[in-house]
């Protein structure tokens, strides 16, 4: 994936695949002999949604070709049809494009509802449970925590949510392309392909459940998702089938390649092969720190792939020169309490050895 040092920040922007640039720069190519859109990159295009609906679970239909992650929230949060008093689930702790969408729609009458729980907590079903009421309508949450890389525990929050009519929503970004993230009972699911996917940042996939087709209308309105022949505008609105649906207008073709070629790169290498080599990584990490003396954020579960270390007392500059040194790549996190987390997120590409060395630059906390 990277020839130059150790990339060990997937979780934040990785490096796309050398397959995504192939297929990037072939659309290039193209597109400067004026075929930007021609049939062979509509078959890809229905191609792309096809691969992400396998990762995701889901019909083909159902899979939106939309990037950043906000801009799917966003649009769940914009075009469902809310009633003033209904209620909305949502982690404070969560990352921003998590949170506001859900904030904004006090404008709308809706009263947002904070999940409570302390900084490093899993959310568990009992933690969603104690906020619900009769006018909740939606709950949103992400797949994964940014800083922890603690999962929700969704084979339980999913099916109670669906008992009771509430729709469910996620922010899949930090685990499509890592770990599993097919859940039947979530109606929305939002992922930029960035991180995990290791494809181009501004592509992405938004996953709307034919089940809640006429409760979400499209927010966002133009001739690629309402029905204009001839590019002529008309009276009465019909929407187009399938993900177009909440496609408004003209799609990030060259971005939507480098998705597809980095998932398919990921299916060739088998999901569960995938997984299991980066979560292997990830225990590795978490072995070798709490040796070293380090507190890892988020306590002792060990079913997650991003790694969080607490800063020590000598703080992490020592730390971070050697690592600088040494082109080992990581991301250095603020929490909630103030605290700056070291963030290790490995992937497919990386290699025991890697790890290794990375623990050995790491030194003690002491």
């Amino acid at each position: 994936m990277t020839r130059q040092g150790i990339f060990l920040a997937h979780a934040a922007v990785a490096p796309i695949s050398g397959p995504a640039r192939q297929a990037m720069d072939a659309w290039s190519e193209s597109a400067t002999h004026g075929q930007q859109e021609n049939l062979e990159i509509w078959k890809r295009v229905r191609q792309t949604r096809e691969i992400a609906a396998r990762f995701l679970g889901c019909d083909w239909e159902e899979v939106s070709l939309l990037g950043p992650t906000a801009l799917g929230l966003g649009l769940v949060a914009l075009g469902l049809s809310w009633k003033p008093g209904d209620e909305v689930v949502y982690d404070p702790l969560d990352y921003p494009a998590n949170v506001y969408p859900w904030l904004d729609l006090v404008r709308r009458g809706v009263r947002p509802v904070p999940l409570k729980r302390q900084p490093g907590e899993a959310i568990r079903w009992e933690t969603v449970q104690a906020v619900l009421s009769p006018k909740t309508r939606l709950v949103s949450l992400a797949t994964a925590h940014y800083l922890s890389g603690l999962l929700p525990e969704l084979s339980r929050i999913g099916p109670e949510l669906k008992k009771r009519g509430v729709l469910l929503c996620l922010d899949g970004i930090q685990t499509l392309g890592v770990l599993p993230t097919a859940f039947p009972e979530a109606d929305f699911l939002a992922a930029d392909a960035h991180k995990w996917m290791l494809g181009p940042v501004g592509a992405g996939v938004l996953m709307v459940r034919k089940r809640v087709w006429e409760q979400l209308h499209p927010p966002l309105l133009g001739s690629w998702n309402v029905v204009s022949p001839e590019f002529l505008a008309q009276t009465k609105m019909e929407f187009e089938g399938e993900g177009r649906r909440y496609e408004p207008g003209s799609l990030n073709l060259p971005g939507i390649e480098g998705m597809r070629a980095s998932l398919e790169l990921l299916e060739s290498l088998g999901r569960e092969s995938v997984t299991d080599h980066v979560l292997g990584l990830a225990c590795q990490v978490r072995e070798g720190a709490r040796k070293a003396g380090f507190h890892i954020y988020g306590g002792r579960d060990e079913n997650r792939v991003i790694t969080s270390l607490v800063e020590p007392r000598g703080g992490w500059e020592p730390v971070k020169k050697r690592m600088e040194e040494e082109h080992v790549r990581l991301s250095w996190r603020k929490e909630h309490e103030g605290k700056v987390l070291l963030r290790v997120s490995p992937h497919a590409s990386n290699t025991v050895g890697e790890i290794q060395k990375f623990l050995s630059l790491l030194g003690t906390a002491d």
